[in-house]
């Protein structure tokens, strides 16, 4: 019974990811804003500047943690999962539109060098906060504190471990994605 749990969680966490990036895809062509301007910024960024993303991935991670330790706060982190997906998709769908085919190549590119291993990360992590929503309330309603405790004390080991795969990763990004990118830049 509890495999049928987990993998259930693991298909509505990636289909809700699946559908929100689509809703992004959607929303944009829906209403498509003039970004010309800004693409033309982050053009000019990429080139003089890195992708430091310590401190927000670290926020990232940690607001998940922390609220996991709620019950509210399963459908918190649902709700940063399908903002996540629909950033991925309105991003995504601002260089196809903008740039066609190349600006779909750069964007995939960018997404693989700069964000993927992170939203793999938070994914992840957000199934494994739900779970952890999950059997503190079991233990609570059987009312098993040594179950608690060591449910407790796992979660925050996992914690530690996202977090030094996040740091990892983002020291990565800083001194790496954006000569990786530089290469594809006259893709767009």
């Amino acid at each position: 019974m509890k495999n049928i749990g987990k993998s259930f969680l693991v298909r509505f966490i990636g289909a809700l990811f699946i559908i929100s990036i689509l809703i992004g895809i959607l929303f944009f062509f829906t209403y498509k804003p003039n970004l010309g301007t800004p693409l033309n910024d982050f053009k000019n960024l990429i080139e003089v500047t890195r992708q430091n993303t310590f401190l927000s991935n670290i926020i990232s991670i940690s607001c998940i943690f922390i609220l996991s330790a709620s019950i509210i706060g399963a459908p918190v982190i649902i709700l940063y999962i399908f903002y996540e997906g629909l950033s991925i998709g309105f991003t995504l769908s601002v260089f196809l539109f903008n740039y066609k085919v190349k600006g779909l190549i750069f964007y995939c590119l960018f997404f693989l060098v700069s964000k993927f291993l992170f939203t793999l990360i938070t994914l992840y992590f957000a199934v494994l906060s739900i779970r952890f929503v999950i059997k503190v309330l079991d233990a609570l309603v059987s009312k098993n504190k040594e179950e608690f405790y060591k449910t407790i004390v796992y979660q925050f080991y996992r914690f530690l471990i996202v977090l030094m795969v996040v740091l990892v990763n983002s020291a990565a990004i800083y001194f790496l994605s954006n000569k990786i990118i530089l290469l594809f830049i006259n893709l767009i």
